[in-house]
């Protein structure tokens, strides 16, 4: 109900903590054949390039911390898949 009635209240990116979570699991489950940490990189990636789109179009409507979060998971989601191809 708060967040209708302040309209400058920020919320979170959408996808932020599940780009942190994937992007961490990859770097993990990289060790596993490969292919786990490749795929859970890939969509790492995907979800943190809609947001990425999404916070560039309206950077005062989400909050800084899930920004910060976003580009940590999506760092690790990298480093994941370049472990993954290896």
């Amino acid at each position: 109900m708060d967040q209708l009635n302040n309209p400058l209240q920020q919320r979170p990116l959408p996808n932020s903590t599940a780009v942190l979570v994937l992007g961490i699991l990859s770097i993990v489950t990289c060790f596993c054949y490969g292919i786990l940490g490749l795929i859970l990189g890939i969509i790492a990636m995907v979800l943190a390039g809609k947001d990425k789109s999404l916070y560039a179009s309206l950077p005062d409507e989400f909050t800084q911390g899930s920004f910060k979060n976003l580009n940590a998971g999506r760092i690790c989601a990298i480093i994941g898949i370049i472990l993954s191809l290896l």
